[in-house]
């Protein structure tokens, strides 16, 4: 028998999936970017302050101090043509002529010019990490094109991109800089008015998350709608009395759909205008289109749709309970995990309607639903189909609705939480949702009985998140 020892036994190592690898790679490369941004930002900021200061000697913090004499003359001469004309500080004059000195001898601003682009970044970048600084916030990057940064606010849920300001300002002349001030102060004010109703307090309410959720999460919106008259006009009239509805309803939407209300008449204009449109066409865009100019009679604010789901419909099923259950172990779990406090309302106090899990919106049964496509296709809701809903399911739920008591009855759940010995001490997170849902409620209650009183559709649909 051999003297030689056998070699060690070891366990393979193992190695992180494909999966992982790559998304921490992808992680990685974002924290990166990000980093690479903000001190571009900062960079560009510091520039901009000090390039202004060296040749004008004007320090912009003071140009925007609410005690300062330029936001105190404007607020003074506000509406006065007159008295603006004569009443603008110099300042205002003088950082105005320098601003647009920038562009040269060019007409306008031109971002392919380097010059221009850089004086527009650094322009952009002070006006964002002024006000990040100044109120407290977050800066949302969305790739590399500095248009489609946003500065998220912390303390009140507001939103802005500095960089299009940017470009406004400097594509708008004379004047521009009042704007600028202006707009400054307004969000001051705002965060004012906030702090007023925290009672001195500056709470952070809103992490970059809440804003990234405004630009990924697709919005619901409900909608009622004559289809009566709709259908009427699609599959029987010609198509050129089509035309003339659209142009009648349409100049009632006002300027800004203007546009729409112009390409939706060329697109039927190369239809044959002798026959209804249903023989010419299946195309559930411009259905769509016509739709909401000849047939909208009233529409929800649109809501992220997994608020919709998670939050406005269980508590539409809810209802306003007389009394709160009591909190089992796996209920305290899920307080000491930091649960939102209206989420947590939703889920322990049990449901007064009941609702169809399996159903449309984890509510709806499928037999109150049907589509509103000639065609009867199958629906694909989330890439942007419309789906009827009979607005008689609602009417157990709604007819009642009452949101202040909601409120209240919110307001003592939290209340009941605290008093719970066992249970966490928490701040109430909630009361914002609450609202939101409370507020969503309303409207859908309002927009079903539109439906009812008429005997329109109610159609649902998925938005897209804004840009």
């Amino acid at each position: 028998m051999s003297d030689t020892p056998e070699p060690e036994k070891h366990e393979p190592r193992k190695s992180k999936s494909e999966g992982a690898r790559q998304l921490a790679a992808a992680e990685e490369a974002a924290k990166v970017r990000f980093e690479k941004a903000m001190n571009e930002l900062r960079e560009g900021a510091y520039r901009f302050s000090s390039k202004v200061r060296g040749q004008t000697e004007i320090v912009l913090d003071e140009l925007i101090d609410p005690e300062g004499d330029v936001v105190d003359a404007i607020a003074d001469v506000e509406g006065d043509a007159g008295a603006i004309a004569l009443g603008v500080p110099i300042e205002l004059i003088t950082f105005d002529t320098w601003l647009f000195g920038q562009i040269g001898d060019k007409d306008e601003l031109d971002l392919k010019d380097e010059g221009h682009w850089e004086i527009w970044f650094n322009f952009g970048s002070w006006i964002g990490e002024t006000l990040r600084r100044r109120h407290g916030g977050h800066w949302i990057l969305f790739g590399d094109d500095p248009h489609t940064w946003r500065i998220g606010f912390s303390k009140v849920f507001l939103e802005v991109a500095p960089f299009q300001f940017a470009e406004q300002l400097l594509r708008m002349g004379s004047g521009a800089i009042k704007r600028m001030v202006t707009e400054v102060e307004k969000i001051r004010e705002n965060h004012a008015e906030q702090q007023e109703r925290d009672k001195g307090q500056s709470l952070d309410r809103f992490l970059a998350q809440h804003y990234l959720r405004l630009h990924t999460v697709p919005l619901g919106q409900w909608l009622s709608m004559d289809f009566a008259n709709l259908g009427r006009l699609w599959t029987k009239e010609p198509t050129k009395a089509l035309i003339a509805a659209i142009k009648e309803s349409g100049s009632r939407l006002g300027p800004q759909n203007q546009q729409i209300v112009e390409r939706v008449t060329e697109a039927l204009s190369r239809a044959n205008q002798d026959k209804p449109v249903a023989e010419q066409t299946t195309d559930r865009g411009l259905f769509e289109a016509v739709a909401q100019i000849v047939a909208l009679r009233r529409a929800t604010a649109p809501l992220a749709i997994d608020i919709l789901e998670r939050v406005v419909v269980p508590a539409m099923h809810v209802g306003v309970p007389e009394g709160f259950p009591p909190l089992d172990e796996d209920d305290l779990s899920s307080l000491r995990k930091g649960i939102e406090l209206f989420v947590f309302f939703v889920e322990v106090i049990p449901h007064q309607h009941q609702a169809d899990d399996e159903g449309f919106l984890g509510s709806i049964p499928h037999d109150q639903l049907s589509t509103p496509y000639a065609d009867r296709n199958a629906l694909e809701v989330g890439k942007g189909d419309w789906v009827v809903v009979n607005p008689g399911y609602f009417v157990p739920m709604l007819k009642d609705l009452d949101p202040q008591k909601l409120i209240d009855k919110y307001d003592d759940f939290v209340k009941y939480i605290g008093a719970q010995p066992d249970a966490p001490r928490r701040r109430d997170d909630g009361r914002m949702l609450a609202e939101t849902a409370v507020r969503a409620l309303a409207d859908l209650k309002a927009c079903v009985g539109t439906a009812l009183t008429n005997k329109d559709a109610l159609i649902f649909r998925i938005l897209p998140p804004p840009g």
